[in-house]
């Protein structure tokens, strides 16, 4: 079976340079500043770009630039702007899932599309931990679960098998798109076994949890 859902529009080099260029200007300005850096990130490019294709605009108009329509300067600009919306808007759809009206409220155009809906997701398996890059983080391994959207994981510095001693990992996110994480591991967790549990999730809900994994210790 399928349902209708939304779904951030996409823009491409065939769009009128007018409307890439403002509606990317709009939700760069509105994402820029967030407090998720990768949307931060994601935005200061589109802002970037938005710039240049707003320069290759005003140079066409105004004939200042006579170049520009023969080189395709005005094409590929409109092409790298549409780029940087789309990436923008695969980020939007990524960090703040299922939520068209902060989308909209960003500035972002929406369709609907048609959604198949999904089995619960498998168990996570072969998972394993080893120590980040940087003191106090801990890399997270595990096989991909198919159909999986996202992850999210527990841990216990107490016995593997008392469920009641898990805590939800929540820094520096709560759910994970990936079979591989890096998890601030809380103070007073390091340097001392710790076991984890992760579970997989999509639209259907949440798969079984994963069996206890790792044992090792995380340093601080």
């Amino acid at each position: 079976m399928s349902a209708r859902a939304a779904k951030i529009k996409r823009l491409n080099d065939q769009d009128s340079p007018d409307e890439v260029q403002s509606l990317t200007e709009t939700v760069g300005a509105n994402t820029s500043g967030s407090t998720n850096a990768i949307i931060a990130a994601k935005g200061a490019l589109a802002t970037t770009a938005a710039g240049n294709l707003d320069t290759a605009i005003t140079d066409n108009t105004n004939k200042r630039n006579a170049a520009v329509a023969s080189t395709g300067v005005m094409h590929r600009n409109t092409e790298l702007t549409a780029t940087a919306y789309n990436n923008l808007a695969g980020v939007m759809e990524i960090e703040n899932p299922n939520d068209p009206d902060n989308w909209r409220a960003k500035g972002f155009k929406l369709t609907q599309t048609d959604v198949t809906d999904l089995p619960l997701p498998g168990q996570v398996t072969n998972g394993s931990v080893t120590n980040g890059d940087f003191l106090g983080t801990a890399d997270l391994h595990h096989e991909p679960v198919p159909t999986a959207k996202n992850y999210t994981h527990r841990v216990t510095k107490g016995n593997p098998s008392d469920d009641a001693g898990y805590i939800a990992v929540t820094s520096p996110k709560t759910q994970y798109t990936k079979s591989n994480a890096t998890i601030d591991v809380p103070a007073d967790y390091l340097n001392v076994p710790l076991f984890w549990k992760s579970t997989a999730y999509n639209t259907a809900g949440a798969g079984p949890e994963s069996a206890p994994y790792g044992g090792g210790r995380i340093n601080g």
